[in-house]
């Protein structure tokens, strides 16, 4: 069998993603769900792209009960991406019974191919399999734009989930660094424009017809395989054990904010003690300092405060804080000494992250901490 430079990118994908998934089984990984989860996910992906193998390759003719089972799994792994991420943003997420709604996808369209495909004589799916403009879907437009749209809105979800998550974070932590995960909504927000392209291409397909075109679809998928398990397994597998999400007291201090903040009166007396805690005590200097640390020092509710801080100055702790480091820095710039680091002045003011410096001060001062003491 001659294999193309496609057949082998696709190949390689599906290796590299077995490797992966074996990787996150072994005892040490497994104990962790969002390490199971993802497993889960990249072996959905691997089937997904062994679909576009065979289609490519030709051995679905050869094998055409072989047809169509690495798209069915595949169906899954919008769900359990989602999940992934839940895993990942609450540290006490479990799986539980209601999660196997993720599955309804996967188990209507199983129902759909036994009956359509899976039941029929040996002619009969080896017709379907010739007719088909793409690999993976029945001869149905309305099945196949069924199936992108579903997978879309997950994806789409997932990315919502994963902003809702980002403004929590920032209500709760001065400190960001290995509580972010724009790793993975940049990877979603490029998968869901893969599988637009896609949906478009299978509507097309049903009124213009083209070899080529088809021919097209192994190309995009081979490319498209080998950068995600790639992004995936340069990010995914450095996303650090230090912050293993939010708790549930954590996350419902976050939703109370939301949700009383119209209502709730600001108390311009806490505010005022904030004031002079943070020009005093200069807690903001700690990296790692939390709303619920800053609440314990001033004696009061940690829910108080963050609403306070909410409502009050119209900013979450994150820019609080940074609003204080960055006054900090530009003080510290001001007097150093000869020889004195702008990384040594980032940590001095409670940084930690070259890169949070920088924009913080950047958008504080309109240049960049060198060009302010340039300027003296």
């Amino acid at each position: 069998m001659y294999l193309t430079l496609v057949d082998l990118l696709l190949a390689t994908s599906i290796i590299q993603s077995l490797g992966l998934a074996a990787f996150l089984l072994l005892p040490e990984t497994f104990r962790l769900i969002s390490n199971r989860l993802l497993a889960a996910s990249v072996l959905t992906f691997a089937a997904g792209l062994s679909e576009v193998f065979l289609y490519s390759t030709g051995l679905a003719l050869q094998y055409p009960n072989l047809a169509y089972q690495g798209t069915l799994l595949g169906l899954l792994q919008a769900g359990l991406l989602y999940l992934y991420a839940q895993s990942l943003m609450y540290s006490e997420f479990r799986l539980v019974p209601r999660h196997a709604v993720h599955s309804l996808l996967f188990l209507a369209v199983s129902a759909i191919f036994l009956v359509e495909y899976y039941l029929q004589p040996e002619e009969i799916k080896l017709q379907i399999l010739l007719s088909r403009d793409h690999p993976g879907v029945l001869t149905s437009p309305l099945l196949a734009a069924t199936i992108h749209l579903v997978f879309l809105g997950y994806l789409w979800a997932t990315v919502r989930a994963i902003n809702r998550f980002g403004t929590t974070v920032r209500q709760l932590f001065s400190n960001l660094e290995n509580k972010q995960l724009a790793w993975l909504r940049t990877l979603l927000i490029g998968y869901a424009l893969v599988w637009t392209l896609s949906l478009f291409y299978c509507l097309s397909a049903h009124v213009f017809k083209s070899d080529a075109s088809a021919a097209w679809v192994s190309a995009i998928g081979g490319i498209t395989g080998f950068l995600f398990i790639n992004y995936l397994l340069i990010h995914a597998l450095r996303q650090p054990a230090i912050f293993s999400g939010l708790s549930a007291e954590e996350a419902l201090l976050a939703q109370d904010d939301k949700q009383d903040a119209p209502d709730r009166e600001i108390d311009s007396a806490l505010l005022r003690r904030l004031e002079n805690h943070m020009a005093e005590a200069r807690p903001y200097l700690d990296a790692n300092l939390t709303v619920e640390q800053l609440a314990w020092q001033l004696g009061v509710p940690t829910r108080e405060l963050s609403q306070a801080i909410n409502q009050g100055l119209e900013k979450n702790f994150f820019e609080l804080v940074s609003d204080y480091r960055v006054a900090e820095a530009r003080r510290q710039l001001h007097a150093a000494e000869a020889g004195t680091t702008i990384l040594q002045v980032m940590y001095d003011s409670g940084f930690n992250s070259k890169s949070v410096f920088n924009t913080a001060f950047r958008k504080a001062t309109g240049m960049t901490p060198s060009a302010y003491r340039a300027r003296g």
